[in-house]
């Protein structure tokens, strides 16, 4: 589809976040980028360096959608889990931007804003900086981290990969209860999680070891 508008930087970011909330991130090439306004590739360099810009800007955008509702009142904890789950709920839109943010890091001035309200909310707890600062990164690194691997989960499914998962539980049938006995007890349940119950207990988790300590 090409988009019948003048050229130009918000346009080119547009066109970009259009593209990955469609086809994920890995789709937002300069070529894919160009095709929607009918122009060549190097035309768009006029407005963005590289690339790599051009995710970042994106990432920014995506990242002033994130906006965590909570009670003026709320309790540290509620907004801490408010944070991960609107980050969850908002990345998850976006496939792939997850798993960027791990490799390359913060992008621009809403990973600040963002930083802050989670650095906030665990200060409100009384805690010093040093478990602020440790905490933060927990369910920061927790959040990324699980988006990643649900966004990836995604892919191989719209790819129609082998289910290697399913292949393996299925193996546990045939493990010898003697020499794997935890393994044949568990280990469907294990493989058969649901995602959204994986990341509210690990959440749960981090939060339960801030509070004791």
């Amino acid at each position: 589809m090409k988009i019948p508008t003048p050229l130009s930087r918000e346009g080119i970011v547009d066109a970009a976040l259009e593209i990955t909330s469609t086809e994920g991130l890995a789709g937002v090439t300069m070529r894919a980028i160009a095709a929607r306004f009918d122009v060549t590739p190097m035309a768009l360099y006029r407005h963005i360096g590289d690339r790599d810009e051009l995710i970042r800007l994106v990432a920014d955008r995506i990242g002033a959608l994130v906006q965590p509702d909570t009670a003026a009142d709320a309790s540290w904890d509620e907004r801490a889990r408010a944070w991960a789950r609107t980050q969850r709920a908002v990345l998850r839109r976006y496939s792939g931007l997850a798993s960027w943010l791990l490799d390359n890091g913060p992008a621009g001035p809403q990973a600040y804003r963002l930083l802050e309200l989670l650095a906030a909310a665990l200060a409100a707890a009384g805690f010093d900086d040093a478990r602020i600062a440790r905490g933060t990164a927990l369910i920061m690194s927790w959040t990324f981290s699980r988006i990643a691997i649900e966004d990836n989960a995604d892919v191989r499914g719209d790819e129609r990969r082998p289910n290697r998962t399913k292949t393996f539980v299925t193996g546990l049938d045939a493990l010898d209860p003697s020499t794997h006995p935890i393994s044949a007890r568990v280990g469907t349940e294990f493989f058969t999680l649901p995602m959204h119950e994986i990341f509210e207990t690990g959440l749960d988790w981090i939060i339960a070891g801030l509070r004791a300590g």
